[in-house]
């Protein structure tokens, strides 16, 4: 071997070795050991990609809404239960009271301090009679059947009067032309009645989503529109106040005899209002929880995902050395 090749050789071996394509400072990096790139940099990227690709997914969606959606309906909860509350006291309240005589005209803007109370009212039962329902009572169909009731000989407007229950068949007899319960010969006027009643209050929410609108025009009635009803009886040319008074069953014949009969059948004396409002509020604070916990949870994990310690490169070049 000449002289210059030896000398050549002898370089070489003096020399560090590195891979083809190494860039000095990530072969210098390597063989400190040290990642291929900036760890603080890429960590950060990776974090901020995986926490957005957690966000869309389907599920973290759901979990976002969930909480929002559930503490709503508990907080709704809690005001029906504060509503509920007052509306039980103000019910027991004015049933221990004793009846009063319904004067002959009723002030209307006084009804809600009265409600729930019980009254007795003097007068004759007329008609047309309104068929309101479907009803149940005891698992049996029907309606409410809702007379007009004419005070006119003592000085006093016409109300209207819910008898009470009557079962599907004797309301299409009814609907048919049949005598109604309560009426005189051929439906005319009743003979002169005293009946012990009971004002109700009106329900904002007699009508839902789901109940279909009445049509007067066919004699169908399926939520109690009080003043509907008084115009479709007569309105003010018969001196139709927008009153509903609930006929009280005294519970003298059983409801079974009456049901027999084809006679209808008045409320209870009694009111009883069930109160669930705190379990429907437990219920739905507790569903907002868990689901806040979950997506917690779901966010946090997505936020942990660590990137590899070391890269591709960085265990190249260890495997060369």
């Amino acid at each position: 071997m000449s002289r210059p090749q030896s000398f050549l050789s002898a370089l070489r071996s003096a020399l560090p070795r590195r891979p083809l394509g190494a860039s000095p400072s990530a072969f210098a990096r390597a063989r400190a050991g040290g990642p291929s790139a900036n760890p603080t940099r890429n960590s950060s990227t990776v974090t901020n990609n995986s926490l957005r690709s957690t966000l869309l997914r389907p599920i973290t969606v759901v979990l976002l809404i969930a909480p929002l959606l559930t503490g709503y309906l508990g907080v709704w909860q809690v005001q029906r239960l504060k509503w509920k509350v007052a509306l039980i006291e103000e019910v027991d309240r004015n049933l221990a009271k004793d009846p009063i005589v319904l004067p002959g005209k009723i002030n209307l803007g006084a009804l809600p301090d009265f409600a729930f109370r019980r009254v007795l009212i003097k007068g004759k039962m007329a008609g047309p009679p309104i068929l309101q329902g479907p009803q149940t009572r005891d698992g049996v169909p029907g309606f409410h059947l809702i007379l007009p009731f004419d005070r006119s000989a003592a000085g006093g407007s016409t109300i209207l009067l819910n008898r009470g229950f009557i079962k599907t068949a004797e309301g299409e007899a009814i609907r048919r032309g049949a005598h109604v319960p309560g009426l005189g010969p051929d439906n005319g006027p009743s003979d002169e009645v005293i009946v012990e009643g009971m004002l109700t209050k009106a329900d904002p929410n007699a009508k839902s989503y789901f109940t279909p609108d009445n049509k007067p025009e066919k004699g169908e009635w399926y939520w109690k529109d009080v003043p509907a009803m008084a115009e479709a009886v007569g309105g003010e040319a018969r001196d139709v106040q927008p009153i509903l008074i609930d006929a009280i069953d005294r519970e003298s014949t059983p409801t079974s005899v009456l049901l027999a009969q084809g006679e209808p059948v008045g409320r209870a004396p009694v009111i009883e209002l069930r109160n669930q409002h705190l379990t429907y509020a437990i219920t739905w604070f507790s569903l907002c929880a868990a689901t806040s916990a979950m997506l917690a949870m779901v966010i946090y994990s997505g936020r942990t995902k660590k990137m590899p310690r070391r890269s591709a490169f960085g265990e190249n070049v260890q495997r060369r050395q």
